[in-house]
């Protein structure tokens, strides 16, 4: 079973983009950690060993717990999947996502963890860096993904018994994450990686097997399919947007439970990303990042929260109906900067409460970078969004206008200054004329469902 449902997430795969885009991330993941390899050196200037480790194994586990809260609550909202065949197969709901799980282990590590212990090697050549010390360390980010992995398996078992559960597992988790991170508790992984001692391995994959089997014990047996009566919330939502597609919208992202799986997804990470980058502030000689530079990095990781809103579209019955894509693209546009305004405003207003003066310039910055995202996303994906992720025609142009962008924003706000507010101004302005170019592009581009 498990052999299906990895064909499945290959056929999935080119089916969105091409073949060879499966080569495509693991390429990235090589080459930027040769290149953070190489001035592994420079890095350990800015920050100790110790906190390295940290920042890198936490940073990895909750990679493992996003992809796999992803996979898990994405997945069950697509149709004709093999996630949702028990229903109608002779197979139980705990195997089916057993396998799910599994191959999500397999595919993950394939996707990130080969590449990475790749450049690792081959960063070997050219630093001080041995076998033996990156085989360790990459056994210790492997480690740390899969009990992020195994957490989320569980998580989304306890999701489908009680929201209310989950809510609290949620905030229960993320609560020893700070705690570790702050050292108070330890974290198996990042204790494994600097003592050497294996016992905390051990320890390691003993939560990893429990919480696996914890996920499949869990797991509901039968799917429980909620029915409800959308019809008044459908009128209502007509009365407050006077837009009938905007207003389905709303009702796919209350009845998928998008604010809450951006909240997951998407605020808690930068939460503790803040909490990182505070305390590296504190270790380091100067500041590593400012409130205002931490405000756009939360608008650069926003787009996730676009994802989310295209997990419930079926384009083959949207072809169907007297809509173009670009009326569900603007849908989803507005949708997204609607819960992004949500889950973002606290965490800005948060970030930049030592200095109110910055608040504003914050606001705009943040909204200025989120409306450029957007337009870049409408025009290079359109309303198969989820094919960004793939295409490597579409990374190579997504990373080239959205990066260099962020980059320059992020570091001219560290430090304001005349010149880092000149440089801030015309790149915003070269913003703005991209993000028109693209809207308009991008009108004309998807007049059909393809």
């Amino acid at each position: 079973m498990l052999r299906y449902f990895l064909i499945e997430e290959y056929r999935r795969h080119t089916y969105i983009a091409k073949k060879y885009s499966l080569v495509v991330f693991p390429v990235y993941v090589l080459f930027f950690t040769l290149l953070g390899s190489i001035f592994i050196d420079e890095v350990f200037e800015v920050m100790s060993y110790r906190t390295f480790i940290e920042v890198t194994l936490i940073s990895t586990f909750m990679y493992g717990f996003g992809v796999g809260s992803f996979e898990f609550l994405g997945r069950t909202m697509e149709k004709f999947t093999l996630v949702n065949t028990y229903a109608i197969l002779p197979i139980s709901a705990k195997k089916t996502y057993f396998y799910a799980f599994l191959r999500d282990t397999v595919y993950y590590t394939l996707l990130f963890i080969l590449p990475t212990y790749a450049g690792l090697v081959i960063a070997t050549i050219f630093t001080k860096l041995t076998l033996p010390q990156i085989s360790l360390f990459t056994l210790s980010v492997l480690t740390s993904m899969l009990l992020g992995y195994s957490i989320a398996y569980t998580s989304f078992a306890i999701y489908n018994r009680s929201k209310v559960v989950y809510a609290f597992f949620v905030i229960l988790v993320f609560s020893y994450l700070l705690l570790a991170y702050l050292r108070f508790i330890p974290f198996y992984p990042v204790m494994f990686q600097l003592t050497k001692e294996y016992i905390y391995l051990l320890y390691s994959y003993a939560a990893i097997a429990i919480f696996t089997f914890t996920g499949y014990y869990f797991t509901s047996e039968e799917k429980e399919y909620e029915k409800r009566e959308h019809r008044s919330n459908f009128q209502r939502y007509m009365f407050l947007f006077r837009d009938p597609v905007f207003a389905k919208e709303m009702m796919d992202v209350i009845r998928g439970h998008i604010i809450l799986k951006s909240t997951l997804t998407y605020f808690l990470p930068m939460v503790l990303i803040f909490i990182f980058v505070q305390v590296l502030n504190k270790v380091s000689s100067s500041h590593v990042y400012s409130p205002i530079s931490l405000t756009i990095m939360l608008s650069i990781f926003s787009t996730v929260v676009y994802s989310w809103l295209t997990i419930m579209d079926d384009p083959a019955h949207m072809g169907l109906l007297p809509l173009a894509p670009w009326n569900i693209i603007k849908a989803h546009m507005k949708a997204h900067v609607l819960i992004v305004s949500i889950v973002s405003v606290p965490v800005v207003m948060f970030i930049n409460m030592t200095n109110l003066f910055y608040l504003i310039p914050a606001f705009v910055l943040f909204y200025l970078n989120v409306g450029y995202l957007l337009s870049i996303t409408a025009y290079l994906a359109g309303y198969r969004v989820t094919s960004m992720l793939f295409d490597p025609e579409i990374i190579i142009k997504f990373s080239l206008l959205s990066v260099v962008p962020g980059i320059i924003l992020t570091i001219s706000s560290l430090n304001l200054g005349f010149i880092s507010v000149v440089i801030i101004i015309f790149t915003a302005l070269i913003m703005l004329v991209i993000s028109a170019i693209c809207l308009k592009k991008a009108k004309k581009k998807w007049m059909y469902f393809d």
